[in-house]
């Protein structure tokens, strides 16, 4: 695999980088600072630019068959790690903004003629062109300059801003763990809440609730929640199926005994265009809906999205007061980012954050979510 010839999911990458920086600071130990940059620092939903960016006394740029690694000296790092980490668009834009200024952006820093202004950190580089710093998960060459000049960029999520866990699955489903060990494993990562929604009866692939099984979960929620005793809550909830004329695959009489219902599309992927957005139009307009799941049903590198109309889904959404699903598991990130940056400003949709958490150790993965998050430009405290 050749670094920018293969695209990998988020998840993969994560690792991969991790063990590079470990190997990098081994093999270099006069290296004082390493970071990761690149596709993966913007937090794309595939990358295939494997760059670290190092800093010593000489300024260098390594790349073999996996990585490339930019090693430069203090003075700048800063301006060495904005030019690895991209995107080419966002770069592009810069360096067009600065010349309208007078200034000129290359790997080596901002300069006004031949006096260097601003190349030891980001920060410093943004700043000097009266820019509000923009995040990486931002830099895509879209409208950030524009709103970072007018100083109107939101502080995007961070992790203490995750509260709970929602959309989860269990072994009463399609998961490996049993409810109380997912809830235990959700709480002793400092949650505040557990939101359970296993699979629903039309389901049958994945082990989907019967009446009776809802019954028996929700009892040992309950089991749960009266031994939290009000420090801890698992929220009783559902991933109802979208039928194809857009009803819930359970009455409303059972629907409303649930704190949240997810209503997501698992089947009929090929209905026409008006048919699929009619169809998830239904479901959103249940009075039971909360959250739409996984909304165009894409799997990164798998499958694309059904044919929908996401302006009319969106808008409904807004008016529904239905949640928009932040789906953060790496072969979905669905719904894309490039959807929910363009749309959460003008139709004021809420959204919700889901990793698609299976298991108590996919737990720990719960950064992707909040990485998917400031993709989509979710302020912090929304």
């Amino acid at each position: 695999m050749r670094s920018g010839e293969t695209q990998l999911h988020l998840h993969k990458p994560a690792a991969l980088l991790e063990h590079a920086v470990m190997s990098v600071k081994q093999e270099h130990p006069e290296f004082s600072r390493v970071e990761i940059a690149g596709d993966f620092r913007r937090g794309c939903e595939l990358v295939s630019d494997f760059a670290l960016v190092a800093q010593a006394r000489k300024s260098t740029v390594t790349e073999d068959t996996t990585l490339r690694l930019v090693v430069t000296d203090r003075k700048h790092f800063g301006a060495s790690l904005l030019e690895a980490t991209g995107s080419a668009d966002h770069l592009e834009q810069l360096k067009t903004f600065a010349a309208d200024k007078g200034f000129t952006v290359n790997a080596d820093g901002l300069h006004r003629g031949r006096k260097l202004i601003a190349s030891a950190t980001e920060e410093e580089i943004y700043q000097a062109l009266d820019l509000q710093f923009i995040e990486p998960e931002l830099r895509e060459g879209r409208d950030e300059i524009e709103r970072a000049a007018k100083q109107k960029l939101p502080a995007l999520i961070r992790d203490e801003d995750l509260h709970g866990i929602l959309h989860s699955h269990t072994t009463a489903s399609d998961g490996t763990e049993t409810l109380e060990a997912m809830a235990e494993a959700t709480r002793r990562r400092g949650f505040e809440y557990y939101g359970v929604a296993d699979h629903s009866q039309s389901a049958h692939y994945a082990g989907g609730l019967s009446l009776q099984e809802i019954a028996e979960q929700h009892r040992e929620a309950d089991r749960l929640n009266k031994a939290y005793n009000g420090k801890f809550r698992i929220l009783k909830g559902i991933e109802a199926d979208i039928l194809a004329d857009g009803s819930l695959d359970y009455p409303n009489h059972i629907l409303e005994q649930f704190d949240f219902v997810v209503a997501s599309v698992h089947s009929r992927f090929k209905l026409p265009k008006k048919e699929q957005t009619g169809r998830i139009i239904e479901a959103i307009g249940n009075p039971r809906t909360t959250i739409i799941g996984h909304m165009t049903g894409r799997q990164l590198l798998r499958r694309p999205g059904y044919d929908l109309d996401v302006d009319k889904v969106l808008k409904a959404c807004a008016k529904h007061g239905v949640a928009v699903e932040i789906n953060a598991h790496p072969w979905r990130l669905d719904l894309d980012w490039r959807w929910h940056q363009r749309h959460s400003i003008r139709a004021a949709y809420s959204a919700s954050i889901r990793t698609l958490i299976r298991s108590a150790s996919s737990i720990t993965c719960i950064g992707v979510s909040r990485w998917r998050a400031r993709e989509v430009s979710l302020r912090s405290g929304s």
